[in-house]
């Protein structure tokens, strides 16, 4: 038997006005019923653009570029603070633009339901061909009808599809007498398969999982399909999995109201823990009934209207990878149906009964994901913010059981709870909305434990008055346990002699630019890795200099930069599970963890760390070292790594502290010194013999170990040997990107390539956040803390006349720093590319905190030659001018 986990998530937007406009509930009654109406005649104007929706915040947090807490510190309202230099596409998913959307119904239309006006096909043929998840399925837009055609249909009772004023193309009836397939019933049917198959795209597009691989649906929305002899019928999870290419799929249609979403999260959980399924796909698509629910409220106070946008998701649900967060099927919530309907008894029998079975106090639950409606949709009709009266009731239920003081409330909603940031549709804010944040911040080590809680008005069926809802607890994943070590990774026990299930084979990015050696020696290496290693997608990132076999994308005008900013970009879309390049500048937090082979005995052995830096203080620096060295190791299959410490400048105060977390339950393993007096500490004769599986030293020095042993045999000016820098590696990393030298040689960037796809097969990013999260619950929080109290910590001396107490590593554009005039606020992010080498790196915080206080948006990072601050590419002489007066630069 094996426990379920959350593999992944992905989230979608459709920006709709035009289906707002026509077939919202509030807009389309007040047509049918007042058709003069004030309201219809201003509600054009109050409409959004595409590019005002897309940079509106909380459609960024549900997309995934936004973190709820990052939407908390934006003023209000969020709509008059768009964000900078915001794109479709992001961590999660993206916003499609209502033309292409429109096409995509076409697209998932089997029965010929939908026509497209001809110039407007051709228009999206062209558009999607350009899409990375539709350009296969483009040609089947056809070449569309004219006018006419379209104009007969209307007088058919199609629905018609508008563009503004342009009649773009018609939904039919699906039966001439038959109302459940009516042409709205099918426009909104459609619309509902149309939008789940995108979020279904966008999962596997970001999370590895493979559509063949997918056993089960369950679909999810407030939609029904079927026809007048059973109007509920279904199945849209078939219908939906059948466009994505779940051949091995069946599934089936679980509604609830809003309250779906979460019932299926726990039937899929079942499924996997009674061995059924091994790979779950719980998904729903949105509707346009729901679009401008509250505009009248929107229009009537001036306000832009703001439920212009369809939402979808997707989560995948499998059997225990021991990474995942689990899915806690002991700690189930449920409103039965004597619990009553008070607010206080449903959020009883929603939360403090299951965890009370669990003995776990209502402050043990780090996240609460409740109804999670944008308030700014909601506060205008009446209804308030959704969000924090979910939470000021869990609150009050801590009072009453005295866990808190009732002036302690308010703090327990803030750390406790989240922004609302989704949009009205329904199932789609209900709980579900922060599985891909709680996920992030559970596999990140921030938060162990997380709700999701899903609540339904059964009484608009007008079939019973009773209220709905469950939740379900979702925690961090303890790893493997005895017990299941003779478990198969699918969760089945493994036949004795059976091979281990092949891993996906991951695509491998490599930039072509920047090699002193030119790009002819990427380009061999490329092809090298290609043919020693079919297991492996090979992709250059470039034009390459002649015809090759290996597969390339363009990257802009064929600089590094241009092709950093590609890289980037299929990294985050999963287009790319792992890339090698060089002069890449990681941010403060994230050193690279390089792969040699030792010269005295042929010995593999892991330098962490060769490029970047885990800390501005030297043994913190260290002792981070050895846990990205630990979870590279652990990635590569070495369960028991053996650490050893390079005899360098604080080896010893390393030593104490990794020390104090091996003893606090930080399970590792140290190497003996091959000297006679042995110990954890390295000589120069270690290294060569490959002593330890990870040798720990600062970046410096493990980059010069890294020259040495890579280029013995060659001089120095090649490198021969070994699999590069590589991957950073750092608590906030989310991608792997692995580094190579400018004078990496072919047999070395092969070597990269191979390592990086190591490192995909290896989950690293999660390995990394699974080994920190273990090491903070041996006290690595608190033995740093300590010795920085000691006085053993970086201290940061005054820089000039601007000079702060410097923001953090990784500080999110929205914060705030303190500085001696008051706290300087973090600029609107942009992105940040341009490098500013120079500034020491005790000043480098301070230096970022400075441009802050001048309007420039800054990070600091690590570069090839040391630490830089990044800025916009139109904002580097003003920061470099800043940073010269403030005394930073020379």
């Amino acid at each position: 038997m094996t426990e379920p986990v959350i593999r992944g998530a992905a989230y979608c937007l459709i920006h709709a006005p035009n289906l707002l406009v026509h077939y919202g509930t509030t807009p389309a009654m007040e047509r049918r019923l007042n058709p003069e109406s004030p309201y219809l005649a201003r509600l054009p104007r109050h409409l959004r653009s595409f590019e005002e929706a897309l940079a509106y915040p909380p459609n960024q947090t549900y997309l995934g570029r936004l973190r709820p807490d990052e939407l908390a510190r934006i003023p209000r309202p969020w709509y008059e603070h768009p964000v900078e230099g915001a794109e479709r596409e992001a961590r999660y998913g993206e916003m499609m633009p209502e033309d292409e959307f429109l096409a995509l119904l076409k697209l998932v239309d089997a029965f010929d339901l939908v026509r497209l006006e001809a110039g407007f096909a051709a228009e999206m043929a062209e558009r999607l061909a350009a899409h990375p998840l539709w350009a296969a399925d483009a040609a089947r837009l056809g070449t569309g009808v004219e006018q006419a055609e379209l104009q007969r249909l209307l007088e058919e009772k199609a629905a018609p599809l508008y563009l503004g004023d342009r009649l773009v193309g018609v939904v039919r009836r699906a039966h001439e007498h038959d109302e459940t397939l009516s042409s709205h019933v099918m426009l909104e049917n459609l619309v509902t398969k149309a939008s789940a198959v995108l979020g279904l795209r966008h999962l596997f597009a970001r999370t590895g999982v493979k559509p063949e691989e997918v056993e089960y649906i369950i679909e999810c929305s407030e939609e029904a399909c079927g026809d007048m002899n059973q109007r509920g019928g279904g199945n849209f999870a078939k219908a939906i999995g059948e466009m994505a290419g779940c051949v091995n799929a069946t599934g089936s249609d679980t509604r609830s109201f809003c309250a779906g979403p979460t019932h299926a999260l726990i039937e899929a959980a079942a499924l996997i823990r009674a061995g059924v399924f091994r790979h779950v796909v719980v998904l729903a698509g949105g509707t346009p009934a729901k679009l401008g629910l509250n505009s009248r409220d929107h229009v009537a106070k001036g306000l832009p209207v703001l439920e212009d946008v369809i939402g979808a998701f997707a989560v995948h649900l499998s059997a225990d990878d021991h990474t995942s967060p689990r899915v806690r099927l002991d700690v189930v919530g449920r409103h039965k149906i004597g619990s009553g309907s008070s607010p206080q008894a449903v959020m009883e029998a929603l939360v403090t009964e299951p965890l009370e079975r669990a003995g776990l106090k209502l402050s043990d639950v780090d996240r609460y994901g409740v109804e999670m409606q944008n308030p700014e949709l909601t506060e205008p009709a009446g209804a308030g913010d959704v969000p924090q009266a979910n939470y000021k009731m869990i609150a009050a239920l801590a009072v009453k059981r005295g866990e808190i003081g009732r002036a302690e409330l308010p703090a327990f909603v803030a750390a406790h709870g989240m922004p609302g940031f989704a949009p009205t549709q329904g199932h789609i804010p209900s709980g579900v909305p922060v599985i891909g944040h709680v996920r992030d911040a559970i596999m990140a080590g921030e938060i162990r434990r997380a709700m999701v809680i899903g609540k339904g008005s059964l009484f608009l069926g007008r079939m019973t008055n009773l209220f709905d809802g469950v939740s379900v607890l979702l925690e961090r994943n303890p790893g493997p346990q005895p017990e299941e070590a003779a478990d198969a990774p699918g969760g089945a026990p493994a036949e004795a002699g059976a091979p281990a299930p092949k891993p996906v084979r991951p695509a491998v990015g490599i930039t072509l630019h920047g090699s002193e050696l030119g790009e002819e020696e990427v380009l061999r290496a490329a092809e090298q890795a290609r043919r020693q290693w079919p297991d492996i997608e090979v992709v250059l990132i470039g034009r390459p200099p002649r015809e090759t076999p290996v597969r390339w994308v363009e990257a802009g005008d064929g600089c590094l930069a241009d092709e950093h900013r590609t890289m980037e970009r299929m990294l985050a879309a999963g287009e790319l599970a792992a890339a090698v390049t060089l002069h890449y500048a990681f941010p403060i937090g994230v050193a690279t963890v390089g792969r040699v082979i030792t010269p005295a005995r042929g010995r593999e052995m892991l330098i962490a760390t060769t490029t970047g830096t885990a800390a501005a203080d030297r043994v913190e620096a260290m002792v981070r070292a050895a846990i990205g060295g630990i979870a590279v190791a652990r990635a590569l299959g070495l369960t028991d790594p053996t650490v050893g410490i390079l005899n360098v400048d604080g080896a010893r105060q390393a030593e104490r502290v990794l020390e104090a977390l091996r003893t606090g339950g930080y399970p590792f393993r140290w190497a003996a010194s091959g000297r006679a007096d042995g110990g954890a500490l390295m000589r120069g004769n270690d290294v060569l013999t490959g002593e330890p599986d990870v040798l720990v030293t600062d970046s410096l020095t493990g980059n010069l170990l890294m020259k040495l042993i890579s280029a013995q045999s060659t001089g120095g000016s090649y490198e021969a040997t070994g699999y590069g820098y590589g991957p950073g590696v750092g608590p906030e990393q989310r991608q792997i990107v692995h580094i190579i030298s400018r004078a990496s040689g072919a047999p070395v960037i092969a070597g990269a390539i191979r390592y990086a796809a190591d490192m995909a097969r290896g989950n690293l990013p999660q390995v990394v956040a699974q080994e920190y999260a273990r090491a903070r619950e041996a006290g690595l929080d608190r033995l740093l803390a300590e010795r920085r109290g000691a006085g053993g910590g970086q201290i940061r001396p005054q820089a000039g006349p601007d000079a702060v107490a410097g923001p953090q590593a990784g500080a999110e554009a929205g914060g705030t720093v303190a500085a001696p005039d008051g706290p300087a606020a973090a600029p609107p992010e942009k992105v940040a590319t341009a490098e500013i080498p120079g500034v020491d790196i005790l000043d480098l915080e301070e230096a970022v905190a400075c441009l802050w206080r001048r309007g420039i948006y800054a990070k600091s990072g690590m570069g090839c030659t040391g630490p830089v601050v990044l800025v916009a590419d139109e904002d580097l002489e003003a920061a470099r001018t800043a940073l010269k007066e403030a005394g930073f630069l020379g």
